[in-house]
């Protein structure tokens, strides 16, 4: 009953924190183009194109393509697949970590800021914290669980590759955060198509990756698995880097695993979450043997998240690297 009443509340309060989009400019109008015609330029799957397990991401590719064709991308943030795929809203444990955002020191001088969310994409406001976003909130409190357990701030690393970067909500926090460096997103085709659309419009610099050097400030978004190889061994010289993949990597098969983390073998941070279980693998048994292969020149925390039940983290940082 008290979870039914929360829920009613927190309708309520989106509907008046809620905020028309403005009208767009050139700029927008010119991105949207963009992003359109490279959804043109991809096809729809069908069922004869894919193995039984991933029709998912298929069918959720074929709608996130409808919608970018016929509906308005300055919306896409309160589209169906985005709120079911990567955007949560107002789910109760954001509360908690809303609290423990606001417990720590720098949370006026700091946190709050990092957290103002930006109109693009229109956002549901989160209706507990209405100058931000439930999905804000909840990046933020993973980057917080990792500077407290690594002693590491986010504004000190130079290389971040994220494995699976939804629409680019934790790139731009980084970025919120004082980030000045080379953030690489791994991700399928039509992901990476719209990230490249939202960082653009929120002012992040997206490079091409073909023409990636050493040093090169901004960002990449990466389909192509050879790419991402050249470009993070490149990288990586002589720079505090770290590897995210926030319930990602724990998402995939093995195979694909097995093609990305060794590229991170030599990275000085990482921060994972993963569920325990996902289909038939065992998610706990192979994070296990992943650290074990580290011996000890990576410390590692890894904990249940209390308030995700049959989930965790595993943060790391590379003793002596910083």
């Amino acid at each position: 009953m008290l979870e039914t009443i929360n829920h009613i509340i927190a309708k309520l309060l989106i509907y008046a924190f809620d905020k028309p989009l403005l009208p767009p400019i050139r700029q927008e109008l010119n991105l949207i183009e963009e992003l359109k015609s490279r959804f043109r330029g991809m096809h729809i799957m069908g069922d004869n194109d894919i193995p039984f397990s991933e029709e998912e991401w298929a069918r959720n590719a074929n709608r996130l393509r409808e919608l970018v064709l016929n509906s308005n991308p300055r919306e896409f943030l309160r589209w169906d697949v985005v709120l079911k795929t990567m955007f949560v809203t107002h789910a109760s444990y954001l509360q908690k970590e809303l609290n423990y955002l606001k417990s720590l020191p720098e949370w006026k001088t700091r946190w709050r800021r990092a957290i103002r969310e930006s109109q693009q994409g229109h956002p549901i406001p989160y209706p507990f914290h209405p100058t931000s976003s439930g999905n804000l909130i909840h990046q933020a409190y993973h980057l917080a669980q990792f500077e407290e357990k690594t002693g590491v701030r986010i504004d000190e690393v130079k290389f971040v590759f994220e494995f699976g970067g939804g629409y680019g909500c934790m790139c731009r926090l980084f970025y919120n955060m004082g980030f000045n460096g080379t953030y690489i997103i791994f991700d399928l085709p039509y992901l990476s198509a719209l990230q490249e659309y939202y960082l653009k419009s929120i002012g992040i610099h997206v490079r091409d990756g073909k023409l990636f050097k050493i040093g090169n400030v901004g960002v990449i978004c990466v389909s192509d698995l050879e790419q991402l190889r050249g470009i993070v061994l490149d990288g990586l010289k002589n720079c505090n880097s770290i590897f995210v993949a926030t319930w990602s990597i724990s998402e995939v098969p093995i195979f694909l695993r097995n093609s990305i983390l060794p590229l991170v073998s030599q990275f000085t941070a990482f921060l994972v979450a993963y569920q325990h279980k996902f289909g038939k693998v065992d998610n706990l048994r192979f994070f296990k043997e992943w650290k074990a292969g580290f011996d000890e020149r990576v410390a590692w925390n890894d904990w249940q998240i209390k308030h995700l039940p049959g989930n965790n983290y595993l943060v790391g940082k590379r003793v002596k690297a910083w």
